[in-house]
């Protein structure tokens, strides 16, 4: 037998043991998920994802090879190896947290576990614990027996590839493999309605027409990256029903290795969050196995702004060495402080420009008052000017008349600034009654002369 095929439980090939969304995952906690048919997923901790299912299909692998021992000591650096990761600290972190998404994933079924007779229920954990050797840093692991009796399977498991299942890398054609592996049981043809393969993997789309292209791409991939070659067709039965039809044959594997040696390269997730790091990084980096693989890591882990603003500190700081420069960033998070700062000039420059265009509403209210003023002043004096003496000498009498004891007592003794006390008046009666003439109602004087003195 092949030395990377697992045993694999129907019923978890059949429902999800990880998810797809990984921003919802990593942002998320204490999550419960349930399926129609009586399987109930709790996640007390982050929800697995597609990296978590290659290490738990690995952690497997190493327990059947060992008669599934349920306990097991093995090396961070070996099991990153087998997975086709680089070792780095960046993995063994996300290796840990892999561990405690396992430790905190609990599975029930509710009438709906299947062993190849009956059906029944079953409540169950994955790992019991874990911890990290302090002197030889070596994992020591504990599987739930119920979880590794239920793998074992009893007559109704299927084998999974481990070797495949690790290269596919899109979440949904990992997903749609482990499905495909299940359903070609003693047939090469399966049928299933678009929709409810999209509630089976499951997915956010629920219109034939947004599933079906995602599975194409992803049965796509699987052509590419597995032995098995599927070909897909669709057929509508009815508006809003469409049917999917997987068929299934065997190519050589001289044929698989040209098309996969015609394929190898680097596949990035399909989000625009991991696009827009992927643009922020320099143009001579986007390609780069070694770099990409630490950013989609550490997203997965941090998001999208934790990564984004340690790319932007490498780009600034980096003079040369820009790879380790980067992951150093990314594993102490050098790019906080650069942000805080750049925040903090932000604010600072916020401010400055606010108070300037105060300071500059301010000066032209002030230039608009003293227009006003001067305008007045002049129509002021023009009205006074066209008074008879006789009216002007009434006008001067009520100027007076109105002023306050001091004022009154300083003009009445021409005493030091009286003749610019009596015109301020004079023009202040002036406008008021301009403002009569024009308005036909008395009106308060825009000009607040006398209130000046």
């Amino acid at each position: 037998m092949d030395k990377n095929l697992i045993k694999h439980s129907v019923n978890l090939l059949e429902y999800p043991l990880w998810f797809q969304d990984e921003c919802l995952a990593e942002n998320s906690r204490g999550v419960t998920w349930s399926d129609r048919e009586g399987y109930v997923y709790r996640a007390g901790y982050k929800v697995p994802v597609k990296t978590d299912g290659i290490f738990l299909l690995y952690l497997l692998l190493q327990s059947q090879r060992s008669n599934y021992a349920p306990e097991m000591v093995l090396t961070r650096y070996q099991i990153l190896k087998d997975c086709s990761l680089v070792p780095s600290q960046v993995w063994y972190d996300r290796l840990e947290d892999s561990l405690e998404r396992w430790k905190m994933v609990g599975v029930k079924f509710e009438g709906s576990f299947y062993d190849g007779k009956n059906y029944s229920s079953i409540n169950f954990g994955v790992i019991d614990s874990w911890k990290i050797d302090k002197t030889t840093k070596n994992l020591h692991i504990r599987f739930s027996q119920e979880f590794l009796t239920m793998m074992m399977g009893k007559g109704f498991f299927k084998y999974i590839n481990f070797a495949e299942f690790k290269k596919l890398r899109s979440p949904l054609a990992t997903r749609l493999y482990e499905i495909l592996c299940k359903s070609f049981h003693g047939r090469d043809t399966w049928e299933i309605n678009a929709i409810k393969m999209a509630e089976k993997i499951p997915m956010k789309e629920r219109f034939p027409a947004h599933i079906i292209p995602k599975i194409k791409t992803a049965v796509n991939r699987i052509n590419r990256c597995t032995d098995t070659q599927f070909l897909l067709e669709t057929r509508q039965i009815k508006a809003g029903q469409t049917i999917l039809c997987f068929k299934k044959q065997t190519v050589s594997k001289s044929v698989l290795m040209s098309q996969q040696t015609a394929n190898e390269t680097f596949t990035t997730p399909d989000k625009p969050e991991i696009k827009g790091l992927i643009e922020l990084l320099p143009v001579a980096r986007r390609s780069q196995k070694t770099i990409l693989e630490p950013v989609i890591a550490f997203y997965e882990m941090r998001g999208v702004d934790y990564v984004a603003r340690n790319i932007r500190y490498t780009n600034k700081n980096a003079k040369s060495n820009y790879r380790p420069y980067l992951l150093k960033a990314l594993q102490n998070d050098y790019g906080l402080a650069m942000q805080e700062d750049e925040e903090a000039a932000r604010q600072v420059m916020a401010q400055e420009v606010m108070k300037a265009q105060e300071m500059a509403q301010s000066e032209a209210a002030e230039q608009k008052r003293r227009k006003e003023q001067e305008e007045n002043k002049k129509r002021a004096q023009a009205y006074i000017e066209s008074l008879s003496e006789n009216s002007r000498s009434d006008l001067q009498a009520e100027a007076i008349a109105k002023m306050s004891d001091n004022i009154k007592e300083i003009v009445l003794k021409k005493g030091l600034g009286s003749k610019i006390m009596l015109n301020v008046a004079m023009e202040g009666i002036a406008l008021q009654r301009l403002a009569e003439i024009n308005a036909g109602k008395p009106v308060q004087p825009t000009l607040k002369m006398a209130a000046e003195f």
